[in-house]
C-alpha cells in the first residue's frame, strides 16, 4: 500500500519510495509513505483560507455534530481499524481497542460539549459592560477562533486517539487542522483520514 497525503483538498503522492511500514511482529512490509515534494506552505494556505472561514460560519452545535458524525463513521469501521492497529502497531487487540475506542469516545465527548455550547459561533468573555450614561451603548468581550491552522504532530503509540483528541478540541474551537501521524504506525491514521475524506464529513480545508 502506498500512503498518500490529503492536502489542498485532494490526495497527493510524495516523491520517491519514502519510509517502509512493517508489521513489527513479523517484519512483513505493509506499505510505504513519504511527504517529500508536498508543498506545505500551500497546504497551510488552503487550510487557513478555506477551512477557517467554513468553521467560523458554523455554530458550536454544528461543529459538535460534525465531530459526532466522524466518531460514528470511525465506529462503523472499528473492526478494520483494530486489525490495522494489530498489524502495523504490533498491538494486542486490547491495546488496539484502547486507542481506537479512545478516539471515538473523545470525539463524542467534544460533540456533546458542542451541543451544550449551543447555536452561536463564539463565546462571551464575562458580562457585557455599559459604556455610556444610558443603556444604549454596551461593550462585550468575546472569544473568537484563531485565524490560523492547528498543526498536530502525533505519537506512534496512539495513532487514532492522538488524531481524535487533538482534532476534537481544535475543530470545536473553530480551527482547521493538519494532522501528521508518526510514519511507522501511520496505517490507522491513514484509514481514519480516508473515512473522513471519502465520507465528506468535514468542509474543504477543515481536515488535512
Amino acid at each position: 500500500m502506498e500512503l498518500q497525503s490529503y492536502i489542498e483538498g485532494k490526495w497527493q503522492r510524495g516523491n520517491g519510495n519514502g519510509a517502509t511500514l512493517v508489521n513489527p511482529a513479523t517484519e512483513q512490509t505493509l506499505g510505504t509513505a513519504t511527504a517529500d515534494g508536498i508543498d506545505f506552505s500551500r497546504a497551510l494556505a488552503h487550510a487557513r483560507n478555506e477551512g477557517g472561514p467554513a468553521l467560523a460560519q458554523m455554530s458550536f452545535a454544528q461543529r459538535g455534530e460534525m465531530l459526532r458524525t466522524i466518531a460514528k463513521a470511525i465506529h462503523a469501521q472499528r473492526d478494520e481499524l483494530l486489525a490495522l492497529a494489530m498489524a502495523n502497531g504490533g498491538n494486542t487487540r486490547s491495546d488496539a481497542k484502547f486507542d481506537v475506542d479512545g478516539a471515538i469516545a473523545t470525539l463524542t465527548a467534544y460533540a456533546d460539549w458542542g451541543t451544550e455550547l449551543g447555536l452561536g459561533p463564539l463565546l462571551a468573555d464575562g458580562d457585557a459592560t455599559q459604556l455610556g450614561r444610558s443603556a444604549r451603548l454596551f461593550g462585550q468581550h468575546v472569544f473568537l477562533p484563531k485565524p490560523g491552522v492547528a498543526v498536530h504532530i502525533n505519537a506512534f503509540n496512539f495513532p487514532a486517539w492522538g488524531l481524535g483528541e487533538k482534532a476534537a478540541a481544535a475543530l470545536l474551537a473553530g480551527m482547521p487542522i493538519i494532522s501528521k501521524p508518526a510514519t511507522s504506525t501511520a496505517l490507522v491514521a491513514y484509514r481514519i483520514a480516508q473515512i473522513i475524506v471519502d465520507g465528506k464529513l468535514a468542509p474543504t480545508g477543515v481536515f488535512s
